[in-house]
């Protein structure tokens, strides 16, 4: 039940972070560049807490089992899983972070010059697409495999202590958005 509240945690934030994700995707579509540049830096910040979160707990969490119990046996993940897997998707946040922050970048820029350069908006629909694809099979991955093997390897009162250090990693947003 436990492991099921921090899979269900983490993945109710993919599923909202993917509706905003669509909604910038229109927001882009109809070229309206201020409603964009809102969306898009209300994602970017939603997506960095949720990689915060990750980062600061989660990994270490899995990092830390991963040396301490005797896993690798009946169905669990082995030391080098843990550690490959904590590394895949840390290039893929990496990814995500550079590219958001290069997207906001030119969207800041057409804000803040009041014009829509409806190449500049192409381009950065086209980066979208490839963030969303990249940024779907990342989720499945997480879903899979990290969210899956916490609840696997930690004992319950862990997993509680983490499902709250996580929970409020998500709800610390910068406080422009509060």
């Amino acid at each position: 039940m436990v492991q099921n509240s921090i899979e269900s945690l983490l993945e109710n934030d993919h599923e909202s972070l993917g509706q905003l994700l669509s909604k910038l995707n229109s927001s882009l579509s109809t070229l309206d560049v201020v409603r964009s540049f809102e969306l898009l830096d209300l994602f970017w910040a939603r997506l960095a807490v949720h990689i915060r979160a990750e980062h600061l707990h989660l990994f270490p969490a899995l990092a830390a089992a991963s040396t301490t119990l005797n896993i690798g046996k009946n169905g669990l993940p082995t030391a080098e899983e843990i550690r490959e897997l904590i590394s895949q998707l840390r290039a893929d946040h990496d990814f995500f972070m550079k590219e958001l922050a290069d997207m906001i970048r030119l969207m800041r820029d057409m804000t803040t010059h009041q014009r829509v350069d409806q190449p500049v908006l192409e381009d950065l629909s086209r980066r979208l697409r490839t963030i969303t694809r990249r940024l779907v099979m990342h989720n499945e991955l997480e879903e899979a495999q990290a969210y899956k093997w916490v609840g696997l390897i930690l004992d319950a009162g862990t997993l509680v202590d983490l499902g709250r250090r996580i929970q409020h990693e998500l709800e610390n947003l910068p406080t422009r958005f509060i």
